[in-house]
């Protein structure tokens, strides 16, 4: 009997719960808050995260449940690290993403950035910038647009921009030949012969399996849950990992030579599908400090998956490599209405320390991504200080797009790209 009255007053509470507290609205309409059955769906999430996470520790995640959810995408890493077969979806990809950066002796910046997006019909999405002391900032020919045509089956890159893999989770070829033109004067064309190769210096980092449970968990307890939603993260799901390393480059800028080893990061990302429109924002950061500590750290709202999304690594000079616990970074407080913010600070965690970040631009620029630009990308070479050390890197604020692609850029208007230059 007693055990009778025990349940009889839970389902009684329960219901005296639901109905007196209401569920909390998302800020702007966004960004979800934790409701009322937050801590309730936390518990009940981090069941099925462990569940599965352990489940498929030394399994292959093909031969068990689908990938994510502490789960790898592919086991083998000599698998993982090379362009991987599209899917028959129209929004198919394959992306890998360069990011370098450093000092000279007068304490300016050094930047090379490189990225495909590797689509179906033999298109890309690639970039190429150079930022150099002295000269300002490089950008690839097309930039702000980054379709490109001509890629071959199999390879990240177009149009004189190609990435290579030479050795899984070791080593890559990096190069671009072709025209660049200076942000400073947009009408300043000139011929660019670049030859880089990129080195890891740390293990790699799987968003699959290696990011923080307790940050996971309560991005997704935090949604409101249906069953469209739990469709949502099946069907939205992509494969992610990184990877700190140096980049040894040298190249040409018309007849003017120059030769850096820089403190590099990498990305891969691949999936059945990427689709921008899903996306609403987001804001990465990509540190290299001067006492050879890198960081790698965002914040992700996906409506359609997770409003708050904290996420991100360091690595080391002694090989370290950790997930970070939590970023304090609130999206709607930095650049919301669609200009981000350049002088900034915000705070995260990894292993017991708290990591103050403050960051100031040096250059800006903006591209779009997809054929139909339904991602508009602000890329910003910045000057950081991390807990009063010093660093260089690149921050990365992605918004939602929805203007569509002009006219003028499907027509190869060379003036639309000067005019552009001038209002970003």
């Amino acid at each position: 009997m007693s055990i009778l009255l025990l349940v009889i007053g839970a389902i009684t509470v329960l219901l005296i719960y639901s109905v007196r507290y209401k569920e909390t609205k998302p800020i702007f309409g966004v960004y979800s808050v934790p409701g009322k059955w937050y801590y309730l769906k936390y518990v009940v999430f981090a069941c099925l995260y462990y569940f599965r996470k352990y489940a498929n520790k030394n399994a292959s995640a093909s031969k068990k449940v689908r990938a994510g959810q502490g789960v790898k995408a592919i086991a083998d890493p000599a698998q993982m690290d090379r362009a991987q077969l599209l899917s028959d979806h129209a929004k198919a990809f394959d992306a890998v993403f360069f990011i370098s950066a450093s000092k000279n002796e007068k304490d300016e910046g050094i930047y090379v950035i490189s990225g495909c997006e590797r689509r179906p019909m033999c298109m890309c999405n690639g970039l190429f910038y150079i930022g150099l002391p002295g000269k300002g900032l490089l950008c690839s020919k097309k930039i702000p647009d980054t379709v490109l045509f001509g890629a071959q089956i199999g390879e990240f890159g177009a149009e004189g921009i190609k990435m290579t893999p030479l050795e899984p989770m070791a080593k890559w070829a990096i190069t671009y030949k072709g025209k660049m033109w200076y942000q400073n004067e947009p009408n300043k064309m000139v011929d660019v012969d670049f030859t880089g190769e990129w080195t890891a210096t740390s293990k790699y980092f799987d968003f699959d399996s290696d990011l923080y449970p307790p940050a996971v968990i309560k991005s997704i307890a935090r949604e409101k849950w249906s069953k469209a939603y739990f469709e949502n993260l099946k069907t939205a799901h992509q494969s992610h990992y990184e990877q700190f390393g140096q980049l040894k480059c040298k190249f040409k800028i018309n007849d003017e030579s120059f030769e850096y080893t820089l403190p590099s990061f990498r990305d891969h990302s691949f999936g059945h599908k990427r689709d921008w429109s899903l996306m609403h924002r987001y804001a990465f950061h990509h540190i290299f400090l001067q006492n050879g500590t890198s960081i790698s750290v965002g914040v992700i709202c996906q409506p359609a998956t997770a409003t708050e999304f904290e996420v991100g690594t360091i690595a080391f000079p002694n090989g370290n490599v950790l997930p970070i616990k939590w970023v304090e970074l609130k999206l709607y407080q930095h650049g919301e209405g669609g200009e981000a913010p350049r002088d900034y600070a915000f705070r995260f965690q990894a292993a017991d320390e708290v990591y103050t970040v403050q960051v100031k631009v040096e250059y800006e620029s903006v591209h779009y991504v997809s054929d139909e630009w339904e991602a508009r990308m602000v890329e910003r070479f910045c000057a950081f200080t991390v807990n009063n050390v010093p660093g260089r890197g690149v921050s990365e604020f992605h918004y939602r797009h929805t203007g569509g692609r002009p006219e003028s850029v499907a027509k190869d208007d060379p003036e639309w790209y000067r005019k552009m230059c001038h209002k970003v």
